[in-house]
């Protein structure tokens, strides 16, 4: 008499977590390797509630690490205040760009609850983490080795660039396996967040640098702040 031993798919095995309680690497490994079967759980509200909680886990923890990172270019307060802005301001701007992202998205075609578009954004945002924490030996070398300020937030926007092109073309392409038909739409919301982003990162200057004050009432547009920044260092 034989023992029969069954054989388990791994794919399997993570999707049937997907719906109940993974760990935080296997939705780090779901993210990276297997977005369809992330945007099938969201869309059959196979997605547990424990899991979002993880991926907003991740979201923190991957916008902390890189925060430290760029506050480690000038170091003393800023090795506090520029994780807090980064994750403040990515926060922030998910908040506020997400009732135009739920609008749009429903205009494109996709039949998707308030709370199905949530749980996609903060997937999207927690891949943009993941990313950033893939790139942070990149900017640790650069953090150390150079002096100058516009160089360096030049680094640090090719980088966050990169990380966002990434993430929210993952993101347009799970609008489009949910049903979205008119592309366009999702991305003119892309625009729009990065733009919001963008005003959100000069809005609480200083993250990158050391100024007299931890926060500022002037306002600027992100543009001239930069080309500002540029003249300051000539």
């Amino acid at each position: 008499m034989h023992n029969e031993t069954v054989e388990t798919n791994p794919e399997e095995t993570l999707i049937h977590k997907l719906s109940q309680y993974a760990t935080v690497m296997q939705l780090v490994d779901a993210l990276l390797k297997r977005p369809r079967s992330f945007f099938h759980h969201i869309q059959t509200d196979e997605f547990s509630f424990n899991n979002s909680l993880k991926l907003a886990f991740i979201s923190l923890m991957g916008l902390l690490v890189y925060g430290l990172i760029i506050g480690s270019f000038s170091g003393n307060i800023q090795w506090v205040a520029s994780p807090i802005k980064i994750i403040v301001g990515t926060v922030l701007t998910a908040l506020l760009c997400y009732p135009s992202l739920y609008i749009l998205v429903a205009l494109s075609g996709a039949d998707l609850r308030p709370a199905q578009i949530g749980i996609l954004l903060i997937s999207s945002i927690a891949l943009t983490a993941i990313l950033l924490l893939g790139f942070a030996p990149v900017a640790f070398i650069f953090t150390f080795s150079i002096q100058t300020l516009p160089f360096m937030g030049l680094i640090h926007l090719i980088l966050w660039l990169g990380s966002l092109y990434f993430s929210l073309d993952y993101l347009a392409k799970g609008l489009v396996q949910m049903g979205s038909k008119d592309v366009s739409l999702v991305k003119f919301w892309l625009v729009i967040f990065i733009i919001t982003l963008l005003q959100m990162s000069t809005t609480l200057r200083p993250i990158l640098g050391q100024e007299e004050y931890l926060l500022t009432t002037e306002k600027k547009f992100f543009l001239h702040h930069w080309f500002e920044s540029l003249d300051k260092s000539r």
